[in-house]
C-alpha cells in the first residue's frame, strides 16, 4: 500500500472509518455505518471520476463479516483488495 500500512487500512475498514484511496487512477471512498443495532452497512463509491452507483456494498449483521467480504470480493477490475492492495494509495491516512 502507497503511503500507508495496509494492516492500519484494513483495521480502519473494521471500523467503519471513512477512508479515502485510489486504485489505477481512480479515487475511491469506503464508508461504513450501522443504521440500527442489528445491521452494519458498508460502501465503496468511485468518487472521481465520479460513478452514480456503489463499485461495492455490504449489509449484514457483523462488521468483521463485513470487512471480510470487502477483503475477499473481486472489487477492483475482477481482483481483491489482497491482489492490488501493492498498487493503491492511501490519500486519507
Amino acid at each position: 500500500m502507497i503511503n500507508g500500512n495496509v494492516n492500519e487500512f484494513v483495521d480502519r475498514i473494521y471500523t467503519c472509518q471513512d477512508t479515502v484511496f485510489i486504485y489505477r487512477g481512480k479515487k475511491y471512498w469506503f464508508q461504513g455505518y450501522m443504521p440500527n443495532e442489528n445491521i452494519v452497512h458498508m460502501e465503496i463509491f468511485q468518487i472521481d471520476p465520479a460513478a452514480e452507483d456503489y463499485v461495492w456494498e455490504y449489509n449484514g449483521s457483523s462488521i468483521k463479516e463485513g470487512q471480510e467480504a470487502f477483503q475477499t470480493a473481486p472489487i477492483f477490475d475482477g481482483k481483491t483488495f489482497w491482489e492490488v492492495e501493492q498498487e493503491m494509495e492511501w490519500v486519507d491516512c
